[in-house]
């Protein structure tokens, strides 16, 4: 060969270059052609999260999808392409990695619909438990069904694929390609991110539907690039998720309950409250009042932070749906129920109820009955609350009432006057929780005397509305979470799912209810379900909540409750408890009696309990939230 054959020769990349190139190619084209498979298999979710969204936020976030679907796409491109060098294993390993991906999504995509999250490692280490696919109503042959079915679909991807790339000139610019596509998955994420600060959290969610998306939130970021909260700016999107705060969840019509009695309600809830705290010596007076009604006593809030508990206590929904039902501005049935059924309403709180935009989203639809964050000093907020609670009943008319009432006495710093202080020696309140020294007992006594002040008033109030009404009312009571004095380490509260963050008091003072201590486990789902049966409506609970009538919970069941701020997860069974990360793709658990105490027989437990975990978690909690 001459020089300038040589020359021309350098110009030209290999045959076995332009040959990788090539399949890399299609190796991009065929990963790509699987996104509309993502996008059918998720189509229910995707069109139920975008449905529930506010109408200016429905067109912007639907091409999001196809570019989510896009970045699975690419996702199976880069994990095969270290092999591309080795062509023959190139053509086999792409079509098996789509396969495999084909076939996990569409189990997740089942999951998902379900259970609101993605498949995990725990899902996978319960669902191998003896029995457990069996127990919760999926028979052997189907599980087998659908492992066949994905080993056809492997097949048959081999086989396309080897034909496919059979073909001759596909195009070379795989890595070209690849790279535009990873700056558009890119761009769609911090695009979700800024409709997320506009909308709230219902946008959020709706962006995590599909699986592998990375959630990407810029608030603080935007706030101060535009000096603006999100939800005060001047665009169309603007005050959007707030507009539609008066839509109701679509399982059941308020319009369609019937309340076939209308005793005067009190819906009463205490920050903070753990369920030790219901003993003689702090809760004196509500202990003797509860004889006249039932005690649960493995009451489990649905999360250690008010924002995820109020949320389950309104509508009857795991803690984990908050953000896709609570962001959307939908109303709990609850309200629209008593409205129909000719209720006065009235909520007054205490505790600031302002919490994630929980006062626009969970009391949106009776804001003008709610009154929550007044001036005035933390140590007095309880005394105001009851002043005007006792002034909006003495200003009420004959029709039944609710009244809704939420303490915040028991919340640190732990509030009482002199009257309380019957545990000592107590902390004095100086310092916080970060800050303060002082030793966890005197901390905890200092709790118990708020919560015995709070005992105290309550007990003051219901004397006076009895004589006032000339009845007595239909009383629920419960703590909207625990309280953790560094038994686990910490002080304070929204940080796990232990047994002091989340185990809470439960009460039912109604002619009604059966009388006695409830032992099987319940939550703070059930709540709404036990009023509508207590008050005659006889629809079924899972047309509209995740729960079970209080005193009708099966002693089998097992209840969830979550972190809230992390997707960290706790089973709560009669005996047994099992924890776990979402997240975890190694399904990681620990397995505990309910205080958390370790059982040496837990792995045998937990395969015993699969089938019910599996239950619990495979119900399909309100498809009236969907």
């Amino acid at each position: 060969m001459n020089v300038s054959g040589r020359r021309a020769s350098l110009g030209r990349p290999p045959a076995s270059a332009a040959r990788g190139g090539a399949l890399r190619g299609a190796a991009l084209l065929w990963c790509l052609l699987h996104a509309p498979i993502a996008l059918a298999l998720y189509a229910g979710p995707i069109r139920a999260a975008v449905a529930q969204l506010p109408d200016a936020f429905r067109a912007p976030m639907w091409p999001t999808f196809p570019v989510q679907a896009a970045t699975l796409s690419l996702f199976a491109f880069l994990v095969t392409l270290p092999i591309s060098v080795w062509p023959a294993a190139y053509r086999l390993a792409v079509p098996l990695v789509t396969g495999v991906g084909t076939a996990a999504l569409y189990v997740d995509s089942e999951v998902y619909k379900s259970v609101g999250f993605h498949i995990n490692g725990f899902f996978f280490r319960v669902v191998t438990q003896p029995g457990a696919l069996k127990e919760t109503g999926v028979p052997i042959w189907a599980a087998l069904a659908i492992a066949a079915g994905g080993v056809i679909v492997i097949g048959l991807e081999i086989a396309a694929f080897r034909w496919l790339t059979a073909r001759p000139r596909w195009p070379r610019r795989a890595w070209a390609a690849a790279l535009s596509l990873l700056v558009l998955c890119t761009a769609e994420r911090f695009a979700v991110a800024t409709l997320s600060w506009l909308g709230g959290p219902g946008v959020f969610a709706a962006g995590q539907v599909l699986p592998l998306q990375a959630p990407v939130r810029m608030n603080r970021t935007l706030e101060k690039i535009t000096g603006r909260k999100g939800d005060t700016l001047p665009d169309p999107f603007s005050g959007a998720a707030r507009d539609a705060a008066a839509r109701l969840p679509a399982g059941l019509a308020p319009s369609e309950v019937r309340f076939t009695r209308k005793p005067d309600v009190l819906f009463v809830v205490a920050e903070s409250l753990r369920a030790d705290f219901f003993e003689p010596t702090t809760m004196p007076r509500l202990l003797a009042r509860s004889r006249e009604g039932a005690t649960f006593t493995n009451h489990q809030s649905t999360a250690p932070a008010t924002f995820y508990s109020i949320f389950s206590l309104l509508f009857g929904l795991q803690g984990h749906k908050a953000d896709a039902v609570i962001g959307t501005g939908r109303s709990p049935v609850l309200f629209g129920a008593l409205r129909e059924n000719g209720y006065q309403m009235r909520f007054i709180s205490a505790s600031s109820v302002d919490w994630m935009g929980l006062k626009e989203g969970a009391f949106g639809d009776v804001k003008d009955a709610l009154e929550t964050d007044w001036e005035g000093p933390f140590p007095e907020r309880d005394d105001e609350m009851m002043r005007r609670a006792h002034r909006w009943v003495d200003g009420a008319d004959d029709r039944p009432m609710f009244l809704f009432l939420f303490f915040f006495g028991t919340h640190f710093d732990y509030f009482y006057p002199p009257r309380s202080a019957v545990h000592s020696p107590a902390w004095d309140g100086k310092g916080g929780i970060k800050a303060t020294n002082a030793p966890s007992e005197l901390i905890k006594n200092r709790a118990r005397n708020a919560a015995y002040e709070v005992d105290w008033k309550l007990d003051e109030f219901l004397t006076w509305f009895e004589a006032k009404r000339g009845r007595k009312p239909l009383i629920l009571f419960t703590g909207d979470h625990g309280e953790e004095f560094r038994e686990k380490g910490r002080i304070g509260h929204g940080s796990g799912v232990n047994a002091e963050q989340i185990h809470v008091p439960m009460v039912v003072i109604d002619d009604k209810v059966p009388r006695g201590s409830f032992t099987a486990p319940t939550s703070h789902v059930d709540l709404v379900p036990t009023l509508f049966a207590l008050l005659g409506d006889k629809h079924a609970p899972e047309l509209y909540s995740d729960g079970h009538v209080l005193y009708e919970s099966p002693p089998d069941r097992y209840v969830l409750a979550t972190v809230g701020w992390e997707p960290t997860y706790a089973g709560i069974g009669k005996d047994v408890k099992v924890r776990f990360a979402a997240l975890d793709a190694f399904g990681r658990v620990q397995i505990t009696d309910t205080f958390d105490r370790p059982l040496p027989d837990g792995a045998a437990r937990f395969a015993r309990a699969a089938p019910a975990i599996l239950k619990m978690l495979g119900k399909d909690p309100g498809k009236a939230a969907q």
